[in-house]
Protein backbone atom coordinates (compact mmCIF):
# COMPACT_ATOMS: atom_id res chain seq x y z
CA UNK A 1 0.00 0.00 0.00
CA UNK A 2 1.63 3.54 -1.02
CA UNK A 3 1.44 6.09 1.66
CA UNK A 4 1.22 9.67 0.72
CA UNK A 5 3.23 12.36 2.56
CA UNK A 6 0.80 13.82 4.68
CA UNK A 7 0.10 10.05 5.49
CA UNK A 8 3.20 9.16 6.61
CA UNK A 9 4.12 12.25 8.91
CA UNK A 10 0.65 11.69 10.45
CA UNK A 11 1.88 8.06 11.39
CA UNK A 12 5.18 9.19 12.40
CA UNK A 13 3.69 11.95 14.72
CA UNK A 14 1.32 9.05 16.37
CA UNK A 15 3.96 7.10 16.67
CA UNK A 16 6.45 9.99 18.66
CA UNK A 17 3.31 11.08 20.47
CA UNK A 18 2.29 7.56 21.88
CA UNK A 19 5.94 6.90 22.97
CA UNK A 20 6.24 10.09 24.55
CA UNK A 21 3.29 9.53 26.56
CA UNK A 22 4.70 6.41 27.48
CA UNK A 23 7.15 7.71 28.69
CA UNK A 24 5.72 10.32 30.68
CA UNK A 25 3.91 7.79 32.30
CA UNK A 26 6.90 5.10 33.55
CA UNK A 27 9.59 8.25 33.92
CA UNK A 28 6.54 10.68 35.76
CA UNK A 29 8.70 11.09 39.01
CA UNK A 30 11.87 11.42 37.66
CA UNK A 31 10.54 14.05 35.32
CA UNK A 32 9.52 16.31 38.10
CA UNK A 33 12.44 16.08 40.07
CA UNK A 34 13.91 16.97 37.20
CA UNK A 35 12.31 20.92 37.37
CA UNK A 36 14.54 21.12 40.93
CA UNK A 37 18.11 19.92 40.36
CA UNK A 38 19.31 20.11 43.85
CA UNK A 39 21.67 17.72 45.74
CA UNK A 40 18.92 15.94 47.24
CA UNK A 41 17.35 15.51 44.37
CA UNK A 42 19.79 14.26 42.52
CA UNK A 43 19.91 11.19 45.15
CA UNK A 44 16.29 10.95 45.11
CA UNK A 45 16.72 10.53 41.53
CA UNK A 46 18.96 7.57 41.58
CA UNK A 47 17.09 6.09 44.25
CA UNK A 48 14.21 6.00 41.61
CA UNK A 49 15.96 5.11 38.88
CA UNK A 50 17.31 1.70 40.80
CA UNK A 51 13.63 0.91 41.33
CA UNK A 52 13.19 0.42 37.58
CA UNK A 53 13.04 -2.92 36.17
CA UNK A 54 15.13 -3.94 32.85
CA UNK A 55 11.74 -3.98 31.23
CA UNK A 56 11.90 0.15 31.49
CA UNK A 57 15.55 0.05 30.58
CA UNK A 58 14.30 -2.10 27.44
CA UNK A 59 11.79 0.76 27.08
CA UNK A 60 14.60 3.55 26.60
CA UNK A 61 16.11 1.81 24.18
CA UNK A 62 13.42 0.65 21.81
CA UNK A 63 12.11 4.07 22.36
CA UNK A 64 15.77 5.69 21.14
CA UNK A 65 15.70 3.38 18.13
CA UNK A 66 12.03 4.22 17.12
CA UNK A 67 13.11 7.76 16.81
CA UNK A 68 16.43 7.58 15.49
CA UNK A 69 14.49 5.49 12.69
CA UNK A 70 11.86 8.33 12.50
CA UNK A 71 13.93 12.10 10.52
CA UNK A 72 13.31 14.38 12.60
CA UNK A 73 12.15 12.80 15.02
CA UNK A 74 12.95 14.42 18.61
CA UNK A 75 15.71 11.06 19.58
CA UNK A 76 18.57 13.82 21.32
CA UNK A 77 16.00 14.77 23.85
CA UNK A 78 15.40 11.02 24.69
CA UNK A 79 19.32 10.12 24.96
CA UNK A 80 20.19 13.20 27.38
CA UNK A 81 16.93 12.21 29.57
CA UNK A 82 18.87 9.03 29.85
CA UNK A 83 21.81 10.39 30.64
CA UNK A 84 19.75 12.58 32.96
CA UNK A 85 18.38 9.36 34.62
CA UNK A 86 21.01 6.82 34.35
CA UNK A 87 23.82 8.98 34.19
CA UNK A 88 26.95 9.19 32.12
CA UNK A 89 27.88 5.89 31.41
CA UNK A 90 25.13 4.12 31.57
CA UNK A 91 23.31 6.44 29.89
CA UNK A 92 25.59 5.99 27.24
CA UNK A 93 25.55 2.22 26.70
CA UNK A 94 21.70 2.87 26.96
CA UNK A 95 21.73 5.32 23.90
CA UNK A 96 24.46 3.88 21.76
CA UNK A 97 22.59 0.38 21.92
CA UNK A 98 19.44 1.91 20.88
CA UNK A 99 21.20 3.95 18.07
CA UNK A 100 22.44 1.32 16.55
CA UNK A 101 19.52 -0.84 17.08
CA UNK A 102 17.53 1.85 15.02
CA UNK A 103 19.92 2.54 12.03
CA UNK A 104 19.96 -1.11 11.37
CA UNK A 105 16.84 -1.39 11.06
CA UNK A 106 16.42 1.44 8.96
CA UNK A 107 19.57 -0.02 6.91
CA UNK A 108 16.88 -3.15 6.52
CA UNK A 109 14.14 -1.39 5.46
CA UNK A 110 16.59 0.50 3.08
CA UNK A 111 17.72 -2.94 1.61
CA UNK A 112 13.98 -4.17 0.84
CA UNK A 113 12.73 -0.85 -0.55
CA UNK A 114 15.64 0.18 -2.80
CA UNK A 115 16.87 3.90 -3.06
CA UNK A 116 15.16 6.69 -4.95
CA UNK A 117 16.65 8.44 -7.71
CA UNK A 118 15.89 11.52 -5.57
CA UNK A 119 18.00 10.21 -3.05
CA UNK A 120 20.95 9.14 -5.41
CA UNK A 121 21.07 12.63 -6.69
CA UNK A 122 21.53 14.23 -3.55
CA UNK A 123 25.22 15.43 -3.18
CA UNK A 124 26.13 14.27 0.10
CA UNK A 125 25.06 10.88 -0.91
CA UNK A 126 27.66 10.90 -4.23
CA UNK A 127 29.94 12.20 -2.03
CA UNK A 128 29.75 9.14 0.51
CA UNK A 129 29.72 6.84 -2.03
CA UNK A 130 32.58 7.60 -3.73
CA UNK A 131 34.55 7.42 -0.68
CA UNK A 132 38.31 5.92 -0.70
CA UNK A 133 38.00 3.59 2.28
CA UNK A 134 34.18 3.52 2.43
CA UNK A 135 33.54 2.48 6.11
CA UNK A 136 35.74 5.39 7.33
CA UNK A 137 33.05 7.92 4.88
CA UNK A 138 30.37 5.98 6.96
CA UNK A 139 31.73 6.29 9.93
CA UNK A 140 32.52 10.29 9.73
CA UNK A 141 29.07 10.12 8.40
CA UNK A 142 27.44 8.80 11.42
CA UNK A 143 29.60 10.95 13.91
CA UNK A 144 29.04 14.33 12.45
CA UNK A 145 25.44 15.87 13.53
CA UNK A 146 24.73 17.82 10.45
CA UNK A 147 24.46 14.71 7.77
CA UNK A 148 21.39 12.84 9.24
CA UNK A 149 21.52 9.21 9.64
CA UNK A 150 19.13 8.41 7.27
CA UNK A 151 21.16 9.74 4.51
CA UNK A 152 24.43 7.20 5.92
CA UNK A 153 22.21 4.49 5.55
CA UNK A 154 21.40 5.24 2.14
CA UNK A 155 24.60 5.21 1.23
CA UNK A 156 25.93 2.22 3.03
CA UNK A 157 23.33 0.83 0.76
CA UNK A 158 24.89 2.08 -2.00
CA UNK A 159 27.80 0.71 -1.80
CA UNK A 160 26.34 -2.91 -0.82
CA UNK A 161 29.07 -2.99 2.52
CA UNK A 162 28.61 -6.60 4.01
CA UNK A 163 26.27 -6.64 7.90
CA UNK A 164 29.96 -6.89 9.93
CA UNK A 165 31.44 -3.83 8.12
CA UNK A 166 28.23 -1.76 8.62
CA UNK A 167 27.97 -2.90 12.33
CA UNK A 168 31.49 -1.16 12.78
CA UNK A 169 30.85 1.60 11.11
CA UNK A 170 27.69 2.25 12.87
CA UNK A 171 29.08 1.38 16.27
CA UNK A 172 32.00 3.40 16.00
CA UNK A 173 29.80 6.34 14.04
CA UNK A 174 27.25 6.97 16.78
CA UNK A 175 29.72 6.21 19.93
CA UNK A 176 30.69 10.23 20.05
CA UNK A 177 27.30 11.52 20.32
CA UNK A 178 25.52 8.80 22.41
CA UNK A 179 28.22 9.49 25.12
CA UNK A 180 28.15 13.98 24.83
CA UNK A 181 23.92 13.26 24.42
CA UNK A 182 24.70 11.46 27.70
CA UNK A 183 27.26 13.14 29.89
CA UNK A 184 25.20 16.61 28.76
CA UNK A 185 22.02 15.77 30.52
CA UNK A 186 23.73 14.18 33.58
CA UNK A 187 26.25 18.03 33.22
CA UNK A 188 22.99 19.73 33.41
CA UNK A 189 21.22 18.44 36.31
CA UNK A 190 23.88 18.07 38.20
CA UNK A 191 25.19 21.62 37.65
CA UNK A 192 28.63 20.58 36.89
CA UNK A 193 30.54 22.87 35.10
CA UNK A 194 33.28 20.66 34.35
CA UNK A 195 31.02 18.62 32.47
CA UNK A 196 29.33 21.45 30.76
CA UNK A 197 32.68 22.47 29.41
CA UNK A 198 33.35 19.15 28.41
CA UNK A 199 30.46 18.58 26.74
CA UNK A 200 30.77 21.41 24.67
CA UNK A 201 34.11 21.08 23.77
CA UNK A 202 33.31 17.91 22.29
CA UNK A 203 30.46 19.31 20.10
CA UNK A 204 32.80 22.25 18.97
CA UNK A 205 34.98 19.55 18.06
CA UNK A 206 32.65 17.81 16.06
CA UNK A 207 31.96 20.62 14.21
CA UNK A 208 35.56 22.13 13.88
CA UNK A 209 36.45 18.30 12.11
CA UNK A 210 33.09 18.58 9.72
CA UNK A 211 34.28 22.12 8.85
CA UNK A 212 38.06 20.94 8.21
CA UNK A 213 37.50 17.69 6.81
CA UNK A 214 34.64 19.19 4.14
CA UNK A 215 37.66 22.30 3.15
CA UNK A 216 40.07 19.72 3.21
CA UNK A 217 38.12 17.64 0.11
CA UNK A 218 36.69 21.01 -1.31
CA UNK A 219 40.53 21.97 -1.41
CA UNK A 220 41.79 18.24 -2.93
CA UNK A 221 39.03 18.39 -5.47
CA UNK A 222 40.20 21.87 -7.17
Amino acid sequence: MHLTKLQRAIIKLTVVVILAIVLIRVYQPELALMTHPSPAHQQELVTLVHQHGLGDTLLLIATIAILCSIPFAPNAVVCIFTGVCFGPFIGFLINWCGNIIGNGFVAIMIRRSGISEQVRHKRAFDHLTRQRFPVVGLIIGFIIPVVPNLLVNYAANGIRVTTGKYLLAASLGTLPIAFIYALGGNAIFTMNFKKVVVVIALFVFLCMFYWGLKRLQENLST
